[in-house]
């Protein structure tokens, strides 16, 4: 399918795949609310747009991604009282040199409800689109947090999510460590994501 418009005064025709390139660049340049160290990041996945990931995406790491975010929306509906309802995710400050995996998940306890597991993360990746922020910038580009966040994963252990600025290797923000970590395994560089329900 083709559009032409009247750009400046000049007629243009665009393709679809062009026009959601520039809509999604234009909207990923403007200032969106995003999860930052220290601040609290409000998720409501009772008002996120669901329509935004029924499309299927080209690039492989979004598309995996958008398959996560619609696996967690299954979730939100099969398990209403733990997700149908606003939360907040936080990556609290970074004071420590390492942790346990039982350390960090006390330590997200201490300041919230709990670790977050994969729904919330996904729900989180999802508001963050909902937001306006584009599937690049979460997808494709290095994560801007410093650290790596520590989530339950679906069988139960842990996992590192996400890229960190202070480590060598650079990964986008939906980024999944295929490592499952024990209680007693001892991580550095890495973060607990902490879920507050409001």
């Amino acid at each position: 399918m083709k559009v032409t418009l009247q750009v400046n005064g000049q007629e243009m025709t665009f393709s679809e795949q062009e026009l959601t390139a520039i809509v999604e660049k234009h909207l990923s340049t403007q200032t969106t609310e995003k999860p930052t160290e220290g601040k609290r990041f409000d998720v409501n996945p009772l008002v996120i747009n669901q329509k935004l990931f029924k499309k299927k995406r080209e690039d492989s790491r979004q598309e995996s991604t958008r398959k996560l975010i619609v696996e967690a929306f299954s979730e939100v509906k099969k398990n209403p009282e733990k997700y149908a309802k606003p939360f907040q995710t936080l990556m609290p400050k970074k004071t420590w040199s390492s942790k346990t995996v039982a350390e960090l998940k006390e330590l997200a306890e201490s300041l919230g409800d709990c670790i977050a597991d994969w729904v919330h993360q996904a729900l989180e990746w999802a508001q963050r689109i909902d937001n306006g922020q584009s599937w690049e910038a979460i997808c494709n580009e290095s994560d801007t947090a410093n650290w790596y966040r520590l989530v339950v994963w679906k069988n139960g252990y842990t996992r590192l999510v996400g890229g960190s600025r202070k480590s060598d290797i650079s990964e986008p923000s939906s980024y999944v460590d295929s490592r499952s970590y024990d209680s007693y395994d001892r991580i550095g560089g890495t973060v607990p994501l902490v879920v507050l329900y409001r």
